[in-house]
């Protein structure tokens, strides 16, 4: 089987899953039915867009992706499968298609622990007692108030972002910062953290 796979990665417009032109059918669909099914309830209910890299898929071959795509609950977008131009590919940074985006479209509950390798996007909020652990960056759309260890992997360029950072463990690579004893301030606005200087350093973020 070929070492290249399905990438999967966290868009405006919901999901999208690059498949490389290497792969055989047979390889796509069971790399598919296999990552969906292991994070399924975090990718349930997502939009999903399908890129085939430099090929041409039969119709056949489009209606199996398809299913396999749709019985774990996510739903085709309206561009459904196709072709990228060669220019698009071209404009996006190596990097960012090489590393897959796990999207999370719910609050993550005390007790909740999510491991990927990758970034994770959390569209909720991150509550005390819940975790996540991955190789890239963090971003959540609302609270963090539970662990976060971005760049699990040694990666000291990984970020964490949150609308409102109040973790009660901060972690990016092996850096460790932890919540003040001492009542401080709160955030009045979205926060990123990064590695500055051999130490975790947290500033106001603007959108500007």
């Amino acid at each position: 089987m070929s070492k290249e796979a399905c990438i999967i990665k966290g868009t405006r417009e919901g999901l999208s899953i690059l498949i490389p032109a290497s792969l055989e059918i047979h390889e796509v669909i069971e790399q598919l039915r296999a990552r969906l099914h292991a994070t399924q309830h975090f990718f349930e209910g997502a939009v999903v867009n399908v890129l085939a890299e430099n090929r041409a898929l039969k119709p056949a071959e489009k209606r199996e992706i398809a299913k396999a795509v749709e019985e774990f609950g996510l739903v085709m977008g309206n561009n459904r499968i196709y072709k990228p131009e060669p220019k698009a590919v071209n404009a996006v940074n190596e990097n960012e298609l090489l590393e897959d985006t796990l999207l999370i479209r719910r609050t993550l509950r005390s007790g909740q622990r999510v491991q990927y390798d990758g970034n994770v996007v959390v569209l909720g909020d991150v509550n005390p007692g819940a975790e996540i652990v991955c190789s890239g960056d963090i971003l959540v759309l609302g609270s963090l108030r539970g662990v976060a260890h971005a760049g699990c992997n040694g990666n000291v360029r990984a970020t964490v972002f949150a609308l409102r950072l109040e973790p009660t463990q901060l972690r990016i690579a092996n850096y460790i910062s932890r919540s003040p004893d001492e009542d401080l301030p709160q955030p009045v606005g979205p926060e990123l953290a990064r590695v500055t200087d051999n130490m975790i350093q947290i500033s106001a973020y603007s959108f500007g």
